[in-house]
Protein backbone atom coordinates (compact mmCIF):
# COMPACT_ATOMS: atom_id res chain seq x y z
CA UNK A 1 0.00 0.00 0.00
CA UNK A 2 1.44 3.49 -0.69
CA UNK A 3 1.57 6.16 1.73
CA UNK A 4 -0.93 8.58 -0.25
CA UNK A 5 -3.28 5.15 -0.37
CA UNK A 6 -5.04 6.63 2.94
CA UNK A 7 -5.72 10.12 1.47
CA UNK A 8 -6.88 9.16 -1.74
CA UNK A 9 -9.27 7.61 0.36
CA UNK A 10 -9.88 10.50 1.76
CA UNK A 11 -10.82 12.72 -1.24
CA UNK A 12 -13.16 9.63 -2.22
CA UNK A 13 -14.78 10.21 0.88
CA UNK A 14 -15.52 13.46 0.71
CA UNK A 15 -16.33 13.08 -2.81
CA UNK A 16 -18.67 10.52 -2.28
CA UNK A 17 -20.04 12.70 0.77
CA UNK A 18 -21.11 15.63 -1.84
CA UNK A 19 -22.30 12.72 -4.34
CA UNK A 20 -24.73 11.61 -1.02
CA UNK A 21 -26.17 15.19 -0.72
CA UNK A 22 -26.88 16.52 -4.25
CA UNK A 23 -28.47 12.79 -4.45
CA UNK A 24 -31.02 13.92 -1.29
CA UNK A 25 -29.22 10.85 0.31
CA UNK A 26 -28.90 12.54 3.82
CA UNK A 27 -29.60 9.08 6.08
CA UNK A 28 -26.63 7.45 4.54
CA UNK A 29 -24.37 10.46 6.12
CA UNK A 30 -23.78 9.06 9.36
CA UNK A 31 -22.54 5.90 8.12
CA UNK A 32 -19.78 7.96 5.73
CA UNK A 33 -18.95 10.14 8.42
CA UNK A 34 -17.87 7.45 10.99
CA UNK A 35 -15.94 5.55 8.38
CA UNK A 36 -14.24 8.85 7.62
CA UNK A 37 -13.50 9.57 10.98
CA UNK A 38 -11.73 6.05 11.18
CA UNK A 39 -9.88 6.77 8.25
CA UNK A 40 -8.77 10.20 9.79
CA UNK A 41 -7.82 8.99 13.27
CA UNK A 42 -5.80 6.30 11.66
CA UNK A 43 -3.73 8.79 9.75
CA UNK A 44 -0.19 10.26 10.96
CA UNK A 45 -0.10 13.41 12.32
CA UNK A 46 2.44 14.71 9.36
CA UNK A 47 1.26 13.84 6.12
CA UNK A 48 4.05 12.32 3.74
CA UNK A 49 5.04 14.45 0.87
CA UNK A 50 3.36 12.10 -1.84
CA UNK A 51 -0.22 12.89 -0.05
CA UNK A 52 0.07 16.62 -1.68
CA UNK A 53 -1.82 15.70 -4.65
CA UNK A 54 -4.48 13.99 -2.77
CA UNK A 55 -4.94 16.04 -0.05
CA UNK A 56 -5.46 19.33 -2.53
CA UNK A 57 -8.33 17.25 -4.44
CA UNK A 58 -9.84 16.85 -0.72
CA UNK A 59 -9.72 20.26 -0.09
CA UNK A 60 -11.09 20.99 -3.46
CA UNK A 61 -13.66 18.71 -3.15
CA UNK A 62 -14.49 19.46 0.46
CA UNK A 63 -15.10 23.58 -0.78
CA UNK A 64 -17.21 21.88 -3.53
CA UNK A 65 -19.11 20.17 -0.39
CA UNK A 66 -20.08 23.42 1.61
CA UNK A 67 -21.08 25.06 -1.70
CA UNK A 68 -23.35 22.39 -1.84
CA UNK A 69 -24.22 22.75 1.33
CA UNK A 70 -24.73 26.10 1.12
CA UNK A 71 -27.12 25.62 -2.03
CA UNK A 72 -29.22 22.61 -0.13
CA UNK A 73 -29.63 25.58 2.54
CA UNK A 74 -30.62 27.89 0.46
CA UNK A 75 -33.44 25.76 -1.14
CA UNK A 76 -34.80 24.80 2.26
CA UNK A 77 -35.03 28.48 3.20
CA UNK A 78 -37.08 29.47 -0.33
CA UNK A 79 -38.95 26.62 0.19
CA UNK A 80 -39.84 26.95 4.09
CA UNK A 81 -40.85 30.74 3.27
CA UNK A 82 -42.83 29.67 -0.09
CA UNK A 83 -44.89 27.72 2.63
CA UNK A 84 -45.27 30.11 5.32
CA UNK A 85 -46.56 32.23 2.52
CA UNK A 86 -48.97 29.67 1.91
CA UNK A 87 -50.27 29.08 4.54
CA UNK A 88 -50.48 32.99 5.68
CA UNK A 89 -52.97 33.06 2.36
CA UNK A 90 -54.72 30.08 3.55
CA UNK A 91 -55.37 31.46 6.87
CA UNK A 92 -56.68 34.90 5.15
CA UNK A 93 -59.23 32.68 2.87
CA UNK A 94 -60.41 31.11 5.89
CA UNK A 95 -60.95 34.00 8.15
CA UNK A 96 -62.95 35.27 5.13
CA UNK A 97 -64.86 32.67 4.71
CA UNK A 98 -66.09 32.52 8.28
CA UNK A 99 -67.41 36.15 7.88
CA UNK A 100 -69.77 34.66 5.29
Amino acid sequence: MSAAQPYEALARSIERELELISDGAFEKLDALHAERAALIASLPAVPPAGARPALQRAALMNKRLEIEILRRREAIVVQTANAERVERTARGYAAALETL
